[in-house]
């Protein structure tokens, strides 16, 4: 497992995620009366600019201790690519100081430190993660992390605009507002145009973190977003103890022209499916499209039956391949003991545990999906095996973020409890539907389907 301060490190970067996924992703210019939204213009004004630099604080402090961390630090905001690059300090309570440097595009942000890079994989240098958790912006419009993503927040700000004062930010004399954005409403605004996936998204984090986000806007003469706090409530306790965490970013020197690469893809690790399984948002989106391309035509049902079930019994004679080496890293596990969890010792076996997983279990899968999507089965019956091949991508996105974690040295994906549940629900479900199809090779299970036992 994580080193505490590890362990520290990667709640927090799960939930900064959870703070940006609350975006909102409609341009809202009215709060619903005749007044301009002040805020959501300076914001489009602001992001319309071809660039500025930063100065970002970040907080994190737990509800009842003194405790706090701390980071501080300066980067660049591209208006043209609407990508950001935040490079600061963050101070720890035992009186060190961690560096940390996050890039972010419309849809991704890129997390690197001194601490964190020694908890990833080898080769592995960034954790990245997708704000929206996979999901298209709805209408098109981009909203993410970093600077883009908290200015397409005030966007779409449609709390009640409160107008607080006046002051001046770096000599620059501005207008402080006040508004609130709640992630529930942008559940209904998303479901309102049709995005459901996107609004289960927001109604899974309006749940783990059901407080508005405040924010305050400080808006100069000119209409443009000089200073920005934002501040949120996570609960991190079952007794409701929260988490508040506090963002504060200062544009200045716009017009500022700056290139930012991303980083490249062979150097990250998307830890964006283990939060996807963390909330319950498995849809099976990971797998790709589950029917076949347009034009296939449909077999006949003795056909379809066929191919199907020759395809589930060749990925079942693939899987017993893996099942010796999927009991030897049991069997080192269980050796090792509970107690070596705690004390890291059993961190290497899981890390190659999961490395194994993704490569040959979820390599695996892949296959067997892409085999099975290729198949166009009767017209009456096509509804049906979209169901069924929906219920088993969910499935098979669940292995992926068990992959992941693992590769990280823990133990557990974060909703394993939840999910136990309703995969029981979806293996019911699927048996009766596989019958239907004449498909029920395809649900064989036991020590003939996926490794996928946890780490003792």
């Amino acid at each position: 497992m994580a080193n505490p301060l590890s362990r520290r490190l990667l709640q927090l970067a799960g939930l900064l995620s959870l703070l940006l996924i609350a975006v909102v992703v409609n341009y809202l210019l009215h709060d619903g009366s005749d007044v301009v939204n002040p805020i959501a213009e300076a914001a489009q004004r602001t992001a319309a600019m071809p660039g500025a630099r930063l100065k970002f604080e970040v907080t994190y402090g737990a509800e009842g201790s003194s405790t706090t961390i701390t980071g501080t630090g300066d980067g660049d905001y591209d208006g043209r690519t609407g990508r950001s690059d935040v490079q600061m300090t963050m101070s720890l309570p035992d009186g060190r100081s961690v560096w940390v440097e996050s890039v972010g595009d419309r849809r991704n942000i890129y997390t690197r430190s001194s601490e964190l890079e020694s908890q990833l994989p080898p080769g592995k240098l960034w954790l990245g993660m997708q704000p929206l958790l996979g999901h298209e912006p709805l209408g098109g419009m981009g909203s993410g992390p970093g600077a883009q993503g908290i200015l397409e927040e005030l966007k779409a700000a449609g709390g009640d605009i409160q107008e607080l004062d006046h002051q001046s930010v770096s000599g620059h004399p501005t207008t402080r507002y006040r508004t609130t954005i709640d992630p529930s409403r942008e559940a209904d605004i998303a479901a309102g145009e049709g995005d459901r996936g996107l609004a289960r998204a927001y109604e899974a984090i309006a749940e783990k973190a059901p407080e508005p986000i405040a924010v305050e806007v400080w808006v100069d003469g000119n209409g443009l977003a000089r200073l920005v706090d934002i501040t949120q409530k996570v609960p991190i306790t079952p007794d409701g103890k929260a988490l508040e965490i506090g963002m504060r970013m200062e544009f200045f020197a716009f017009g500022h022209k700056s290139h930012i690469p991303l980083p490249p893809q062979g150097a990250v690790f998307d830890y964006t499916p283990v939060l996807r399984a963390e909330l319950g948002l498995e849809d099976g989106h990971a797998m790709g499209p589950l029917t076949p391309p347009a034009g296939t035509k449909p077999l006949t049902t003795a056909t379809f039956r066929r191919r199907a079930n020759e395809i589930c019994r060749t990925g079942l004679a693939e899987a017993r391949h893996l099942l010796p080496r999927s009991h030897e890293l049991t069997r080192e596990l269980e050796a090792i003991g509970p107690g070596a969890l705690e004390a890291d010792r059993a961190k290497p076996i899981i890390a190659a545990t999961g490395r194994w997983y993704e490569r040959e279990a979820w390599g695996l899968v892949r296959r067997q999906f892409r085999r099975l999507r290729a198949l166009a089965p009767p017209a009456e019956q096509a509804a049906t095996y979209r169901r069924w091949m929906t219920l088993n991508a969910k499935g098979a996105e669940w292995i992926l973020a068990q992959a992941r974690i693992y590769q990280l040295g823990v133990a557990k994906v974060p909703g394993t409890e939840d999910h136990k549940a309703k995969e029981r629900r979806a293996e019911r479900e699927g048996k009766k539907l596989a019958a239907s199809l004449g498909i029920s090779t395809c649900e064989s299970n036991g020590d003939d389907g996926h490794p996928d036992a946890e780490p003792a």
